[in-house]
């Protein structure tokens, strides 16, 4: 498998990008920015009342408000989607939704800008499910929900991953003296998968070589200049060891989105296939 498949096979990332994050100037301390899209296209309903197609921007009351997404299309097997919004004074709420065929196989992101009392940059990350592992610019902070103050102001790229679930990651425009938040619902990988099923398991090697007939892992390079090895596919398992970059050890099993490898005589542990890939 080409190093170019493999990122499309474990990966699963789609990114929704978010240049410059934009204020709405307004006279009215009332009102705020609201931009919906959606896939397929929907009616917008905000508190049961139909305000529009998206796409759609346009300001809206401050405070908060239900928002109904349906499609437009009676013949599409997508689903509605329905969730809490939250609209305050002369900034944007951005709403983008994926739907699928059910609440499961639906994705999208919920971003709310608010002004704070400190003179910094704030974002907290929050997910369905609870628990993703959040990336920021390449690196790993924590897990959701998360919450991080005086973040350097400027573009970021935010991801949520999780084991079963589709990653999915968004660029944002952090502004000092206001705290973004962002929302995301992750869809189950594979359409119906179960988190954490196995998706797959190398061959069972033969008795008179057994090593010799498995698959290899590389271990790329990370943010930190070495890769934990856990004992667990997820971010909360235990840390057992650390590989370096460049280094290649043995591939016992894989699961979404993490590989099981041999890294030391009779030892076996967990690596993130973010940063790690087969190689014959």
């Amino acid at each position: 498998m080409t190093k170019k498949a493999l990122i499309i096979v474990i990966l699963f990332i789609v990114v929704v990008f978010i240049a410059g994050y934009k204020f709405i100037t307004s006279q009215s301390a009332n009102l705020g920015g609201l931009k919906v899209l959606s896939t397929p296209a929907t009616n917008i309903f905000l508190d049961d009342r139909l305000i529009g197609k998206t796409p759609y921007e346009d300001k809206q009351p401050v405070g908060e408000h239900i928002l109904k997404l349906i499609p437009q299309d009676n013949t599409t097997e997508a689903v509605p989607w329905q969730g809490k919004v939250f609209i305050h004074p002369s900034v944007l709420t951005f709403v983008n939704r994926e739907l699928g065929i059910s609440e499961l196989t639906s994705a999208g992101e919920i971003l709310t800008l608010e002004k704070n009392a400190q003179n910094e940059a704030q974002l907290a990350v929050s997910s369905q499910p609870n628990g993703a592992t959040v990336i920021i610019d390449g690196q790993e902070k924590g897990n959701t929900p998360l919450f991080i103050n005086n973040l350097i102001a400027g573009e970021h790229d935010v991801a949520v991953t999780s084991p079963g679930f589709v990653s999915r990651t968004v660029r944002v425009q952090t502004t000092i003296g206001y705290k973004l938040t962002v929302d995301f619902q992750l869809a189950l990988s594979g359409g119906n998968e179960i988190p954490g099923l196995e998706v797959s398991v190398t061959p069972e090697a033969s008795p008179s070589g057994k090593d010799r007939n498995r698959q290899q892992i590389l271990i790329k390079d990370t943010p930190t200049g070495f890769l934990r090895v856990r004992n667990g596919p997820n971010t909360s398992a235990s840390e057992v060891a650390q590989v370096k970059p460049g280094e290649k050890y043995t591939l016992i099993e894989e699961k979404e989105g993490w590989y099981k490898i041999n890294y030391t005589d009779n030892k076996e542990g967990w690596v993130s296939a973010r940063y790690a890939e087969k190689v014959d």
